[in-house]
């Protein structure tokens, strides 16, 4: 446990500091998850802590219209590997948004769940600092969440849930295009080469649109 009594490490002011340990049986024991998903948690995960809890009573920024908390976990590992079933089975089970520290060592990588679980680079731990935006709750988050995700404080007028979802209809389309340009290089009938060049100028296009401006 890397973090233990120095959560201002974070950044994150001392009004916040929570330093509850959760039990690892409280999560394999009563969730439904499948057996690598339960040896895991016994397995890669050495200790789960709250370290923080960003909400208007503790940090005086007022409740978004669908975040009114986020809870910083720090999870500390036993080996190398992020615990990404895990961590998403426990984000999906709590009410409110988490972020969470993954520590081993002198190192540490903040990871959310969005549509999938996002894992950060990562780094020295004592260089980690989460910005809060005091606009409402949903800034906040969407700060640390783009934080953790993209190393920046996010995008104007995209969220990060929206932000990562076209990344990933992005990477979609370029594997489609891929695959669809190796079979246009290799077709030789004229009416079906026509078709997939057809196909391949529709992808590039699609994918022009979502990266311009990004």
């Amino acid at each position: 446990m890397l973090f233990g009594g120095e959560a201002q490490m974070l950044g994150l002011p001392s009004t916040t500091e929570v330093d509850r340990i959760l039990p690892k049986k409280a999560f394999y024991e009563h969730l439904q998850l499948d057996s690598a998903t339960r040896r895991s948690f016994v397995d890669d995960i050495e200790s789960i802590t709250v370290r923080n809890s960003v909400k208007p009573q503790t940090i005086g920024i007022p409740a978004g219209a669908s975040v009114q908390e986020v809870l910083v976990l720090e999870v500390a590992l036993k080996g190398e590997a992020v615990p990404e079933a895990a961590l998403a089975a426990i984000a999906r089970s709590n009410p409110h948004r988490l972020l969470f520290v993954c520590t081993r060592g002198d190192e540490a990588c903040l990871s959310v769940l969005l549509d999938t679980l996002v894992v950060g680079q990562w780094q020295d731990a004592a260089e980690i600092t989460l910005k809060l935006d005091p606009t409402n709750m949903d800034r906040a988050w969407d700060v640390m969440a783009s934080e953790a995700v993209y190393g920046d404080e996010g995008r104007a007028g995209e969220t990060v849930e929206e932000r990562h979802a076209t990344d990933e209809r992005i990477a979609r389309l370029k594997e489609q295009l891929a695959k669809v340009e190796a079979r246009h290089r290799k077709e030789k009938q004229f009416a079906r080469r026509n078709r997939l060049f057809d196909e391949v100028k529709a992808l590039q296009e699609e994918i022009r649109q979502l990266e311009e401006g990004r």
